[in-house]
């Protein structure tokens, strides 16, 4: 067995679909929007076997980003912007080759790293998690929260609780209209998800960052868009892989949150992940008992902690801890809040 960095998104992408455990940001493209929206340098590393036919026999996978922060410098990080993807291998050997022999030639001065990020779903295990000269920080405040999906719409409905029936009905009667769709409700999704992202006092992602996953993720992504005469009030971006819609953001305007237009949001994308015959809506991360999280909890999913992994090089000083909270920035013009919010955001890996 060797460590190849992989440049052949056919061969990578065979491996990510054939093993149960994959996510969809372990799926080679991700390299290609991140690059070339905001210009991290993927290495993208890979257990291989020689086998026959000259095609490396991959047996486990490790997708990276040399990330530009902020404040500290670069790191590694497995997957940035996402809450998952990390070390891929179907046996713990392999896993443990890939953190070994992948990492610690990374590990060197000449690197000039400043930490290396992994982000697992589930804990790593592995005997000696040791890079460099000593363990990692753990990050585990973050739940994932997902639905699990069967049956119709209806019943779906139907299992929820009678208060969540109740203010989802009272939204279908307050006037709402929705749309799920592509790139054509791109401008409404990003009136919607800007808005937000400013009154969070969050920077927000490039309108380029979704343009280009719909450029390389065309038949996977979709657009959900709730309408209040005519005018756009919540809206999400949603992705599709194996038997899972997964809803990595999803935004609504506050002043018509009086309308539950956020239940509406939710109740339209729960109805499309059964006309999919998805088996998962995957409602994306939260923290523990913050507004996002609650507002999840009413649909009662299952949660699951999410495991990231943080070995600060040494000689490199305190290790700054990143977030997406600027109080300021929640006193900027939308017009000014867009313009340099993918400035900074680009150098947030969160």
């Amino acid at each position: 067995m060797e460590i190849k960095a992989i440049t052949d998104s056919a061969v990578w992408d065979r491996y990510v679909l054939q093993t149960p455990e994959s996510q969809y940001t372990h799926l080679f493209n991700w390299s290609r929007v991140i690059e070339e929206t905001y210009g991290h340098r993927p290495v993208y590393l890979a257990a291989v076997r020689p086998v026959q036919n000259g095609n490396p026999g991959i047996c486990g996978i490790l997708p990276l980003f040399r990330f530009r922060t902020l404040v500290n410098g670069p790191r590694l990080v497995s997957v940035p912007f996402f809450d998952t993807a990390g070390i891929l291998a179907r046996d713990p050997s392999t896993r443990n080759f890939l953190f070994k022999r992948g990492l610690e030639p990374l590990c060197s001065k000449k690197s000039r790293l400043s930490a290396i990020t992994l982000r697992q779903k589930e804990m790593l295990d592995i005997p000696d998690l040791t890079l460099m000269a000593g363990g990692p920080r753990i990050f585990s405040a973050k739940v994932g929260m997902s639905l699990p999906i069967s049956g119709s719409q209806q019943e779906m409905m139907g299992r929820f609780k009678s208060k969540l029936r109740s203010q989802i009905k009272k939204s279908e009667k307050s006037g709402l209209d929705w749309k799920i769709g592509k790139t054509g409700l791109l401008d409404p999704f990003y009136a919607v998800f800007s808005r937000n992202m400013r009154d969070l006092g969050s920077p927000v992602h490039s309108k380029n960052f979704f343009k280009a996953i719909f450029r390389y993720f065309y038949h996977q992504a979709f657009i959900c868009v709730v309408f209040y005469k005519a005018r756009p009030v919540a809206a999400s971006f949603m992705f599709r892989f194996k038997k899972t819609l997964a809803n990595p953001w999803a935004s609504s305007v506050r002043e018509f949150r009086y309308l539950n237009a956020n239940l509406y949001l939710y109740r339209q994308m729960i109805g499309f992940a059964c006309n999919l015959k998805a088996e998962i809506f995957d409602m994306g991360r939260s923290s523990k008992n913050a507004p996002t999280y609650r507002f999840k909890k009413q649909f009662h999913p299952e949660e699951q902690p999410l495991y990231w992994y943080t070995w600060p090089v040494p000689g490199q000083g305190l290790l700054a801890e990143e977030t997406l909270t600027l109080p300021a920035w929640k006193k900027l013009p939308l017009g000014m809040a867009n313009l340099l919010g993918p400035l900074v955001r680009k150098r947030i890996s969160l």
